[in-house]
This record gives structure tokens, C-alpha cells and sequence, in this order.
């Protein structure tokens, strides 16, 4: 029988990060039930609080600042702007990609991560990039800034590694298609209800999970369908892929949100996946007729399969750059596309999946192997900081998911290193890398990875221009803290390092010293 006693010590070890009631089910070796009702108890007695996801923390440790590992992000802020001449200003416009969703062309497929098509209209006007102009987007995503620049008859650059991005982004910027050879295409669809299923299922294991049976059986049909196309005509076939693409989540028992999960009581009839496929489609002919009425001189758009920490671009020819690169957080990109690339057969097994994310830039996900004999190439007095923060409470936790977090965190840094420092030869003197980037909560300890990112620039040789807070967010680890998401504007030139008037040590002494 558990007491309280051993409950509240458990949480204790685990300060602001909390445990779940599963959690210390499984550390107790206790029905997780008895647990839950037992904190329901601690709970009225003011002993410990829920927060986040289900979690629960002792009540000494529901301020983050209790915590000795904790760094406020005022202190870093504090530190950053007697480190740089930049300024931290405030964004007025929409950024996040929902904003697109009756946008041409850049509705043909959600992608939560992205930004804006209005954020990139803004910068391009901002800096008055024009027709002889030439983009960069280093982690192009869906194609955002490729659309936006190919309306505006600016040729653009996209870079992607992940297959699925870089498809969807081709696939966004193709629109010399004939509208009429869709709609003949189109006009076969009826005879799809009724064909005889040949196609086999993805080799997801949960696939039979993820959707009803007689939908299961209509997405197979249909994407039969789809592939008949691509073998007659490769651009309309493309078309119809990523239409088929968009509608498996929408037409399964799955959300989005930012992260893969099941929803409860969805109901989906058997007709739903052609019903949603015919008004996609119907959507991109409107979007491609628009697009061949209204944009007399399109901008040429290249979408290249590539890692942006390796790709060679010849120097000083990008007048502008503007991306939005992983955060350092747990979003696995892979897995949480994982429906979409495997019925579009961009992968073919599980250990396709593990090889593609071990290749992109880190996340918590990745194979342990990929950090056994890690050593960090980039190092500021901040990142050794945070580094030994993590790396504490790894050993304080010793029940945490993974104990290299410390690790994963120097390597994210490292990464976007090597794409900043590429992306640095490639511009255009006076030329400017915009990123938004968000700060991050791992493991109780507090990134802020905007900033980061902005002094790495800086060591590289980059003027910080600005860094403007476009939003507020929630951390997914403890949702009653605040985040945010930033605009990070470098400039290229010839510019010295200012001199840091104070160490960060200086004000971590004084945040230590400050009364809880």
C-alpha cells in the first residue's frame, strides 16, 4: 500500500517538471487509479497541483522560479540587448499558418508548423524585394515563401529535406497545368466507388486503427485511382496526390493538433474520403484558373530535396532569406507526417522512417546512436550554462524519457549553426536572413532559443537588426507558462562583435540571489 509520503516524494524529485498519475503508477508499481485518487486527495489538502498535460507538481514548485535550475527569461533578455545593439519590439500581424486557410494555392495543404503568407508579403515589402530579387528559404516547409514569391513574378529557392514538404511545395508552385486535361481526368472519377481493390495498405501497423473499414477501403480505391493519372499524366497525377494527401487525416480517426492523436466519437461515412477528394480538387482548379487570369509574370520557384547545413549555394546571390526552422522541442516531424508519407509511398518501413529523422536537424526523437559519441562544434557561455542545467536535472530525474537532453539541445544549436553560417555566404552584402524561431521549455529549463540563435548570427558576422515578438504561445510542457514565437532579423555586413559590458554570470548571480 502506498502512503502519501512516498507520492509526495516522488513529485518532489520531479519540481517543475511534474508526473503524470501513468507515471507514478509505473514508479510506485501501484494501479494507476489508486494513484489518481490519491492526488485528488493531496490536491484538496493543497499539497500538489495539476498542471499542463495532466501533470502534477508539488505545490512548493507550482512558480517556476522555486526551482534553483530555473533562469527567468528576463535575465536572458536582460543580458541580450547589453550584447547586441538590437532592439525587441512587437509584431502586429497575423504569423501562424492557419491564416492561410482561404489563401490560394497555399490552402491546398494545412501545415500547422508554417507561417503566414502575410508575414512573407510583409518582409518582401518591407524590404522592397522585387522582380529581379532572388529567395531563400532554407527549410521551405510546404512552400510558403515560394508562393508568395511566385505570385509576385520573384524567382525563390526552397530547400527541404523532409520528402513530403518538398513534394508539397513542387506540387504548390506548378501551375502550368491545363485545367482542361484535369477536369478530363476528373470526369473517370465516377467508376472509382466501385473498383476492385488491388492496392495493398500502408505498412503502418496501426492503419486499421486510424480508419473505419469501409473508409479504409474507399482511400485504397481512390488512391488507385490517383495512380492511374500519374502513370498517363505526371503533373496532374502530382495534383491529385497531394489532394488524396490533404484528406487521410481529415478522413480518419486522427487530429492534428499540432501532434498526431485519436479523436473520440468522429463519425466519417464511407463516402467522406471521395466527397472531400472532389472538393479539393475543385478548389485547386479554381486556385490554378486564378492564378492563369490574374499572374501575368510568375516567378520561377526551386524546390530542392536537400540538408540546408550542406547544400552549396554560390556566394553572394540571395538578396533576402526567410525560414522558420525546427524548434527545440519534441515535435518529430516524421512521425507526426507519418500517414501522409506512408500512403504516398514516400516511405516503405519503419526503419525508412528512422534513417530520414536521424538526417534532419535534431529533435527528442532521434536514435540514441546519433549522440553516443557527440561532441558540441558551437559554444557560447549560455549554451554551456543551459547545457549543465539539463544535464542536473537529468540526474536529479532519473526517470525522464532520455538522459541525454543536454546532448540533443547542443546539437539542435549546432545545426542551425551550419545553416546560418551557409546561409551567410549566400547573401548578398546588406542581405537579411529572417527566421522565426520560439523559445522552448525542456525538461523545466528554460531555452531562449531566439536570442540564441540572434548572438550566433552576430559571432558569425551578422548585424542583429531586430528581434520582434510575434506572439504569445504555451509551453507543452507546462501550459500555464508562457512562451513566445519571434521574428529574428540579421542583416550581412561587415560587422565586429560588440563587447559584452557584463557576463552572464552577472545576472545569474543576481537571479540567484533574488527571493523566491
Amino acid at each position: 500500500m502506498i502512503s502519501d509520503k512516498d507520492i509526495l516524494k516522488k513529485i518532489r524529485v520531479s519540481r517543475t517538471i511534474g508526473l503524470t498519475a501513468k507515471q507514478l503508477s509505473v514508479q510506485l508499481n501501484v494501479e494507476q487509479l489508486i494513484v489518481y485518487n490519491r492526488l485528488l486527495l493531496l490536491q484538496q489538502r493543497d499539497l500538489v497541483s495539476r498542471v499542463g498535460r495532466n501533470l502534477w507538481i508539488a505545490k512548493k514548485y507550482e512558480k517556476m522560479n522555486a526551482d534553483p535550475l530555473f533562469v527567468k527569461p528576463e535575465v536572458y533578455t536582460q543580458h541580450f540587448l547589453t550584447s547586441t545593439n538590437a532592439e525587441i519590439s512587437k509584431y502586429s500581424k497575423g504569423i501562424t499558418f492557419s491564416a492561410n486557410g482561404n489563401k490560394r494555392i497555399h490552402r491546398w495543404s494545412p501545415y500547422i508548423q508554417g507561417f503566414s503568407a502575410e508575414f512573407v508579403d510583409d518582409m518582401l515589402s518591407k524590404y522592397r524585394i522585387g522582380k529581379s530579387s532572388l529567395i531563400l528559404d532554407p527549410f521551405c516547409g510546404s512552400g510558403t515563401v515560394q508562393v508568395c514569391a511566385k505570385m509576385k513574378g520573384i524567382s525563390s529557392i526552397g530547400i527541404e529535406l523532409m520528402p513530403l514538404m518538398s513534394f508539397i511545395a513542387k506540387v504548390k508552385t506548378t501551375w502550368d497545368l491545363d485545367l482542361q486535361e484535369i477536369k478530363d481526368c476528373l470526369r473517370q472519377f465516377n467508376i472509382v466507388s466501385n473498383s476492385r481493390i488491388e492496392t495493398p495498405i500502408p505498412f503502418l501497423k496501426k492503419t486499421k486503427k486510424q480508419f473505419n473499414p469501409e473508409v479504409l477501403n474507399n482511400l485504397l480505391r481512390l488512391k488507385q485511382f490517383v495512380w492511374s493519372v500519374y502513370e498517363r499524366n505526371k503533373k496532374i497525377g502530382n495534383l491529385f496526390k497531394l489532394a488524396f494527401a490533404s484528406i487521410l487525416v481529415p478522413s480518419s480517426n486522427l487530429k492534428r493538433a499540432p501532434c498526431l492523436g485519436y479523436v473520440k466519437n468522429r463519425s466519417i461515412s464511407s463516402q467522406t474520403p471521395f466527397n472531400l477528394f472532389l472538393e479539393k480538387v475543385n478548389q485547386m482548379i479554381r486556385d490554378l484558373s486564378w492564378t492563369h487570369k490574374n499572374i501575368a509574370e510568375q516567378g520561377e520557384a526551386f524546390i530542392i530535396q536537400a540538408d540546408a547545413r550542406e547544400v552549396t549555394f554560390k556566394e553572394e546571390k540571395i538578396d533576402i532569406a526567410i525560414t522558420s526552422p525546427p524548434y527545440v522541442n519534441g515535435m518529430d516531424y516524421i512521425m507526426n507526417y507519418k500517414i501522409e508519407m506512408a500512403w504516398l509511398e514516400l516511405v516503405k518501413s519503419y526503419d525508412d522512417m528512422r534513417k530520414m529523422k536521424n538526417q534532419m536537424v535534431v529533435c527528442d526523437n532521434v536514435s540514441r546512436c546519433l549522440l553516443k559519441n557527440y561532441s558540441p562544434m558551437y559554444s557560447d557561455e549560455w549554451l554551456d550554462d543551459i547545457e549543465e542545467r539539463i544535464a542536473k536535472r537529468m540526474e536529479e530525474k532519473k526517470s525522464y524519457r532520455r538522459h541525454d537532453m543536454h546532448l540533443i539541445v547542443r546539437k539542435y544549436f549546432d545545426d542551425i549553426y551550419a545553416v546560418l553560417q551557409n546561409v551567410y555566404r549566400a547573401l548578398r552584402e546588406e542581405g537579411r536572413f529572417i527566421l522565426v524561431i520560439g523559445d522552448s521549455l525542456m525538461a523545466g529549463i528554460y531555452i531562449p532559443a531566439d536570442l540564441i540563435i540572434a548572438m550566433m548570427g552576430q559571432r558569425i558576422g551578422y548585424h542583429v537588426e531586430d528581434v520582434i515578438i510575434a506572439r504569445k504561445r504555451r509551453s507543452g510542457q507546462r501550459h500555464d507558462f508562457e512562451l513566445r514565437e519571434s521574428i529574428v532579423i540579421l542583416r550581412k555586413g561587415n560587422f565586429s562583435e560588440t563587447t559584452k559590458t557584463k557576463s552572464l554570470d552577472t545576472y545569474l548571480n543576481y537571479q540567484k540571489n533574488e527571493p523566491v
